[in-house]
């Protein structure tokens, strides 16, 4: 209860009123000044306080101060003192609230022994504040300090320590109790030993013999709940804890064994089991009071079962390309419940094939070509059907790389970009996977398609496929297929092998930069530093292909069908194969084959090239490296040996060989063969059959040793037409050998040639035939229109009109029916020809004996030249070219040629329609009439003309 409560300062009144005890016993007495503003005291802080002395005097071991004040100011320095009570004697009890310059509030409570003080620290205060203190002791078991500033909504409180009493009694000089000022003198009854006195008002003060304000502990009572597995649950577990002091709980703490715990915002928890949890689990919780009391308790929850879903959990698996792997998805799949599992489906791949297994296993199966991770789903189930998925992950490792870089069926660019073998292999990727090989040694299986291949260094291997492929080797020593189609290839640098396969390819092997020969030329170039690191061995196959090898000593095989082989420079060896090949040795010494079929070969240079370089051995500084050796094989060939010295075969067939420059060898062997052994001294073998040597010149002739052969249909001729002035010695015992002196223009030897078993040789060629004139014989070639010939029925007749025509070797070899007849000397009876004599095959003779005027009834008859080839001395000459020289008169006539009587020009249709325009029409410009049939027809022939068959009784 209250041992006094000062609440009525009245200012009415030189009292303020004990509204507690009985009669104001303990009514408080304003001094100097201070006075009451009808609900507050008012003090100034200038000497005046309320002075309040207890009655009865009290001894509290326990009890509560209040006071609440509100200070007009603070101490400008100092202290003010707010309420006091000092003791004299022995009495304890002292108290003071004061107030600082700094705005801190102190309390002090005193024993005879010790001083308990208690700060709020700076600031606490400000004038103008509304401030409450509560304040109480136990001796026993201490109190508590409260201090509430309502202004600034601030509060200061601490514990009270046991030990403290508040005691007044009449034992001793005891103080009173002071507001406002503090007491500084022993003498309680003189009031001018106070100081620190108070600016402000106070509201009221009181102390009661009570702790009703001191706080204690909650009390916090066990709780139950309940809840299902894997749900939450909130509870209210403050609805059966409790306060002494009636104060306002709250939770400020909760955790639990199995489960998590939260404290909501209106005091409950909020507790979520663990996951899959059931069973009993405990929460442990914490409340607390205003004071800062606490207490704890439990709560026992109940989490009642329910079945789980499966767990699936995400599967890996490895495997190699192309092998199936089985997967066993449920070892790390879990069920909380211990429900046994199994897999009810599985998701498909693109990557490959799923399969669940009667065991509960999967097995995938992966692409063929596939690499890489391939996914899939699965799904479990437990017993009561709740389910759950998860995602296979199959790793399947390429296939160990082969070492061969394949393309598809497409048309593929496979370079060192080329990602699409299965396997991974590249081009150039450093790897040497096969054994034996260097890192940048590839192999390529292009396949289907026209492919682009670039198979870059290294010596690699390259396969092309079908279709028309295009290959470039690059640098290093390749060997290359183009197998099926048009391909084209370029082994690049290196000692390369290629094969074309199949049809029409095109293949290179040249290296880069400028080609060195093996052997070099003194002042033009070194030899070769390194003769071997192109040498390349090229296989055409079959197909119309076309081969370059370009440096170094190549081999080279055309295959079947029309080839065109240039071999490059240097020491190649070549096999033209079947069918009808061009072949170039180029530069060097080479070694060619030319197979079966019609083919055609040059030793040397390609004829594009100037003459100039082909030098002759007397000049030539390097004489050693042009020397072929060529053979024809079987077929009608023509081969040209051309610089230095080379050995011809022409082997079996109609042949032309053609030495070229330098000391040749030549050999027609089997078939008519074509032979000019050119400039230098050649042996010229004609082997069997009708061969022909022929000469072009003196200096191609000097020092040749000619032999025809024997074997076979023999009948050799050696043409010295346009060999100039000569003169031909016959052996005495064999006409078919000889010599053959070559003259200047003097007459004079400038060199000789040899020969054996020639049975026809050719002294002139027409032009050459001599024409019997008034001024004596005359070349053909000489004459010219108004020229006089004797006729041998209008005696001496002047020529109109004179034309030649011109067949070169290919014209004749187009149309062998144009090649000239010889007419032996005295093969036409009666010493006549003169000389042997050349006319072209519808050049008309006159032939006159008995047997004419026999079979014909005519003395003299007109016969064709080719007519008489079954006759003795009368030949087909194969030839390099000839001219055909014409002359005619105002009518048909017959003149003297060599001595024998032949015909002049008789036009008709067939004679006139073979000429060229420019002769035709000079011709119709003389003779008009000759535009008409009946204008031919008037010029009629001499003598009567015989047919072919007619012909044949006059040569048996």
């Amino acid at each position: 209860m209250p041992v006094f409560a000062l609440y009525n300062f009245e200012d009415t009144d030189t009292h303020a009123r004990d509204s507690a005890l009985d009669n104001g016993a303990q009514d408080g007495i304003y001094l100097n000044g201070a006075t009451s503003d009808g609900t507050r005291a008012v003090l100034d802080g200038d000497n005046d306080l309320v002075k309040i002395y207890p009655n009865p005097a009290f001894q509290l071991d326990r009890g509560t101060l209040e006071i609440q004040f509100s200070s007009s100011e603070n101490p400008v320095s100092g202290t003010q003192t707010i309420l006091s009570r000092d003791s004299v004697g022995e009495t304890p009890g002292g108290y003071r609230v004061e107030l600082l310059d700094d705005g801190s509030i102190v309390i002090t409570h005193e024993t005879d022994t010790s001083s308990t003080v208690f700060t709020t620290g700076p600031g606490f205060s400000a004038p103008g504040d509304e401030i409450k203190l509560t304040y109480s002791w136990d001796a026993a078991n201490g109190g508590h300090l409260d201090l509430e500033n309502f202004t600034q909504g601030t509060s200061f409180d601490d514990a009270v320590p046991p030990g403290l009493t508040m005691d007044q009694s009449s034992e001793g000089i005891d103080q009173p109790w002071m507001i406002g000022a503090g007491q500084a003198h022993s003498n309680p009854n003189m009031l001018n030993n106070i100081d620190q006195h108070f600016a402000g008002s106070v509201e009221y003060f009181s102390i009661s013999d009570t702790v009703d304000n001191q706080s204690q502990d909650p009390v916090a009572n066990p709780d139950t709940a309940e809840t299902d597995e894997d749900v939450p649950v909130d509870i209210d577990v403050l609805t059966n804890d409790t306060d002494p002091q009636g104060q306002t709980l709250t939770v400020t703490t909760g955790s639990a064994t199995n489960g998590t715990v939260t404290v909501n915002p209106d005091g409950t928890l909020h507790y979520v089991p663990n996951a899959d949890f059931n069973g009993t689990d405990t929460i442990t919780y914490e409340i607390r009071d205003p004071d800062g009391n606490t207490a704890t308790s439990t709560v026992t929850v109940t989490v009642n079962p329910v079945n789980d879903a499966p767990d699936a959990v995400n599967d890996h698996a490895n495997t190699d390309a192309g092998t199936p792997v089985v997967i066993a998805v449920l070892a790390n799949d879990t069920d909380v419940d211990n429900d046994p599992l199994s897999v009810v489906s599985a998701g498909t791949s693109p990557d490959g094939t799923v399969t669940v297994n009667a065991d509960g296993t999967i097995t995938f199966t992966p692409n063929a070509g596939f690499s890489g991770d391939a996914t899939f789903e699965y799904t479990i189930t437990d017993p009561d059907g709740l389910t759950d998925t998860a995602t296979v992950t199959v790793t399947v490792a390429p296939p160990p790389r082969d070492g061969w870089v394949d393309g598809t069926a497409g048309n593929d660019l496979i370079d060192t970009s080329y990602t699409g073998d299965p396997d991974g292999d590249r081009i150039d990727a450093n790897d040497a996977i096969i054994p034996g090989d260097d890192p940048n040694d590839d192999r390529v299986r292009a396949g289907e398609g026209d492919d682009t291949v670039y198979s870059g260094l290294g010596d690699d291997t390259v396969f092309a496929g079908a279709g028309n492929d295009l290959v470039y080797g690059g640098p290093g020593d390749d060997s290359i297929v183009g197998w099926d189609g048009d391909d084209t290839i370029y082994g690049g640098n290196g000692r390369d092998i290629v094969r074309g396969g199949q049809g029409n390819d095109l293949i290179d092997t040249s290296a880069t930069g400028i080609p060195r020969p093996d052997m070099g030329y003194p002042g033009l170039y070194p030899d070769d530093a390194n003769p071997f690191n192109d040498m390349d061995t090229v296989y055409g196959g079959d197909g119309n292909d076309t081969i370059r090898t370009g440096d170094d000593a190549d081999l080279i095989y055309g295959g079947d069908e029309n080839d065109l082989i240039d071999g490059g420079i240097d020491a190649d060896t070549i096999y033209g194969g079947r069918d009808d090949d061009t072949v170039i040795g180029g530069e060097g010494s080479d070694l060619i084959h030319l197979g079966h079929g019609d083919d055609l070969a040059y030793g040397g240079l390609d004829p594009s090239y100037p003459d100039e370089l082909n030098i002759p051995d007397a000049t030539d500084l390097r004489p050693d490296n042009g020397m072929d050796t060529i053979y024809g094989g079987l077929g009608n060939d023509t081969i040209f040996g051309m610089d230095d010295n080379d050995v011809l075969y022409g082997g079996v067939g109609n042949d032309m060989l053609d030495g070229g420059i330098d000391q040749d060898t030549i050999y027609g062997d089997e078939g008519n063969d074509t032979i000019l052994g050119g400039e230098g001294a050649d042996s010229l073998s004609g082997g069997d059959d009708r061969d022909t040597f022929v000469i072009g010149s003196a200096n191609d002739g000097i020092g040749d040793v000619i032999d025809g052969g024997e074997g076979g249909d023999d009948y050799d001729t050696l043409d010295l037409r346009s060999a100039g002035p000569l003169v031909v010695h016959y052996a005495a015992d064999n006409p078919e050998n000889g010599t053959v002196d070559f003259l200047d223009a003097d007459g004079n030897v400038t060199g000789t040639m040899t020969f054996t078993n020639i049975e026809n040789v050719i002294p002139c060629f027409t032009p050459g035939t001599l024409i019997a004139t008034p001024r004596g014989e005359v070349p053909v070639e000489e004459l010219k229109a108004g020229d006089r010939v004797i006729t041998r029925d209008n005696g001496i007749q002047q020529i109109r009109w004179v034309g030649q025509k011109a067949l070169n070797w290919t014209d004749l070899s187009l149309n062998p029916h144009l090649k000239p007849i010889l007419i032996r000397k005295g093969s036409l009876g009666n010493g006549l020809p003169e000389r042997d004599m050349m006319v072209s095959p519808n050049h008309r003779v006159l032939v006159a004996n008995d047997r004419t005027a026999l079979y014909f009834d005519e003395h003299e008859v007109l016969v064709a030249a080719k007519h008489l080839v079954a006759g003795r001395g009368v030949h087909e000459v194969d030839s390099m070219g000839t001219t055909y020289i014409h002359f005619m008169f105002d009518r048909h006539e017959v003149v003297l040629s060599n001595g024998a009587w032949t015909e002049s020009f008789q036009p008709g249709d067939y004679t006139l329609n073979g000429m060229g325009n420019a002769q035709r029409n000079e011709i119709y410009e003389l003779f008009p009439e000759l535009k008409s049939d009946v204008g031919r027809e008037a010029y009629g022939a001499a003598r009567r003309t015989l047919k072919k068959h007619e012909a044949r009784l006059l040569v048996k």
